[in-house]
């Protein structure tokens, strides 16, 4: 079976930002944090240990075709290097089809910007309802909001390895341990929360 590695992009996943101020002990140490409705990621108690918690992300990983890799190989080539690592694999987000419709269903506006991108290709895509999972316009939606996250290598030794980034980081104030609804809401929206349309990061 063949194995690949390769570096998730945290910073990558929707409206994610690096904080320090949350462990008062360690008031300096970084933390990433994503936010669980822009990304669908369930927190929910493990079924083998009820002092567990768990926060699952959907993904997708496909491979790329020859035709993108001979381009890494010929724009690595243009540089002059010869000693190019070619991804295999990508992951991507991977949305759940009913987040996707709830997205959908919310913010209109999103919608539209999808047709609009697509109608010169598609002139009935105007016409189609988001809500059909078979339609042009479910699927170029499900694809403007399932973007890359990774790419995966077949494994190559090397000598290289990246130091910790140094950077800024913002301070944050009262941050809590976050405790999942008790009613088992599937509802991928935080009950209240102010949602803009033109803040969505998809």
């Amino acid at each position: 079976m063949a194995s690949y590695n390769g570096n998730i992009d945290l910073l990558s996943l929707n409206g994610t930002q690096v904080l320090v101020g949350i462990d008062a002990k360690n008031p300096q140490r970084p933390y990433v944090c994503i936010p669980c409705d822009l990304n669908e990621i369930r927190v929910e108690v493990s079924k083998n240990d009820a002092n567990r918690q768990m926060a699952k992300l959907r993904v997708n990983i496909w491979p790329f075709n020859e035709q993108y890799k001979n381009k890494v190989r010929q724009s690595a080539q243009e540089r002059g290097d010869s000693n190019v690592s070619v991804p295999t694999h990508e992951m991507q987000l991977s949305f759940s089809v009913d987040y996707i419709k709830a997205i959908a269903k919310n913010f209109p506006k999103l919608v539209e910007q999808v047709k609009e991108a697509n109608k010169e290709k598609d002139p009935n895509i105007v016409n189609e309802n988001f809500n059909d999972e078979n339609t042009h316009l479910f699927k170029a939606i499900r694809a403007r909001m399932n973007k890359r996250i990774a790419q995966l290598y077949q494994p190559q030794s090397t000598g290289n390895t990246q130091p910790y980034p140094t950077q800024a980081y913002s301070a944050v104030n009262g941050a809590n341990t976050y405790v999942p609804p008790a009613d088992g809401s599937s509802d991928p929206f935080v009950p209240g929360a102010d949602m803009n349309p033109d803040d969505l990061p998809f």
